[in-house]
């Protein structure tokens, strides 16, 4: 697989990054760090520290969660949340930049997957030297992580009424 650096046109598909102007995704590139994963990697590992994000330049990849309760006493189960491929704008790791935990989320490269990483301490300088950029960055993030979080509640709510339904038969 290709590790070239990707062009300006392929990161202003990126959702966190398409406010900013030419010379502002030039320092976002100069930050990151080109990686590659090959079909099968873990990129990111539920329950690890994370300090950096990823933006999914190419391939595509599968974000699963554990299930609070194993199956017996050997098998834990893993839920698929997410399939996501790259062109559709997507951001990897992102709760890194905004918080000191561990990873919420597994996600696996479906496909062999180009990706290219930033790192939280790089987020941070980047933010520093250019604070307008920082901005439109960190507004963008508030935006996706606001959608995701609406969307988790519309989840919560199906599930519970599901969940009254099955308790009432």
């Amino acid at each position: 697989m290709q590790n070239a650096q990707p062009d300006r046109d392929t990161l202003k598909k990126i959702f966190i990054l398409q406010d900013l102007e030419d010379r502002e995704l030039t320092e976002v590139l100069t930050a990151s760090v080109p990686r590659v994963f090959p079909a099968g990697s873990v990129i990111l590992a539920e329950g690890d520290p994370g300090d950096q994000m990823y933006f999914l330049l190419g391939g595509e990849v599968e974000v699963t969660k554990r299930l609070l309760l194993p199956i017996d006493q050997t098998t834990l189960l893993e839920r698929i949340m997410n399939r996501l491929k790259s062109g559709d704008g997507v951001t990897l790791g992102e709760m890194a930049l905004i918080e000191n935990d561990v990873r919420s989320a597994n996600v696996t490269a479906s496909s062999d997957c180009r990706l290219l990483e930033l790192s939280k301490e790089k987020a941070f300088l980047l933010f520093n030297q250019n604070p307008a950029m920082g901005v439109k960055i960190l507004f963008r993030l508030s935006q996706l992580l606001s959608r995701r979080l609406r969307k988790s509640d519309e989840d919560i709510v199906k599930l519970t009424t599901a969940l009254v339904v099955a308790l009432e038969r």
